[in-house]
């Protein structure tokens, strides 16, 4: 069972979080996505899939698979889905939903317990979520990662009642890096890893690139320490890289 399907169903059954889903869609590079969603010059390399002579689904909907299995039983319940692009990450396909797309629709025609659907109002969710696992990524790179974390719409921050950051001295040979958090999944999973009485004390700080810059600048802090307890990419880098 692939990891998108696992989490659906967990969500169902009250075991997964919105985020834990929309973290496993972007993290998954098993995506199968119609051929008509890229570009020519794309599809010369590309890992092709036929599923019938004909693409006929709703023209302003995208549909969408996380494995061949779900694809072909959409295949023999009648859906007409023609040829994909398999082994896509979910991290492309969502931070790039064509125009004129009204809904994203997951598993179409599938088995029912699989489906999930994203009207457009949804799709700014979609597309910073995808912007968060491209920056994730690019932190193993400090001299690459400047302009993502500047442009990052969403850091999580947590901070003491005084206004201080929560440091850990000494961490990767710095003095005093400050924790950060990219995306929401990752604050709670810091917060959840404190003692209850210092967690209860912290305000949670969402921010945007600006929004980081402007607080570092009354903190004695060297360095940020992202996401320390997961699940996005734990990262310690100097906080010149972000000023």
């Amino acid at each position: 069972m692939s990891r998108p399907r696992a989490t659906i169903l967990a969500q169902q059954r009250g075991d997964a979080s919105v985020h834990e889903v929309l973290r496993s869609m972007m993290e998954h590079t098993e995506w199968l996505v119609p051929i008509a969603y890229f570009e020519r010059e794309e599809l010369q390399k590309a890992n092709k899939v036929s599923f019938g002579p004909r693409h006929q689904v709703p023209p302003v909907e995208l549909w969408l698979f996380t494995e061949q299995a779900t694809a072909q039983q959409a295949v023999v319940q009648g859906a007409l889905l023609g040829s994909y692009v398999a082994s896509v990450p979910g991290h492309r396909i969502f931070a790039r939903l064509p125009a004129d797309t009204e809904l994203v629709r997951v598993n179409g025609g599938g088995f029912e317990e699989d489906l999930l659907s994203f009207e457009r109002q949804a799709f700014p969710m979609l597309h910073q979520w995808a912007n968060t696992l491209q920056l994730e990524a690019s932190l193993v790179d400090p001299s690459a990662c400047g302009e993502k974390l500047r442009a990052h719409h969403e850091f999580h921050v947590p901070f003491m009642p005084d206004g201080r950051m929560i440091a850990k001295p000494g961490h990767e040979g710095f003095a005093q890096p400050g924790v950060v958090c990219t995306s929401p999944d990752s604050y709670e999973a810091f917060v959840g890893a404190l003692e209850p009485a210092l967690a209860a004390q912290l305000s949670h700080a969402v921010l945007d690139g600006g929004g980081l810059r402007e607080r570092l600048g009354g903190q004695e802090v060297d360095a940020l320490y992202f996401n320390p307890f997961g699940p996005g990419r734990c990262a310690t880098l100097p906080r010149s890289v972000v000023e």
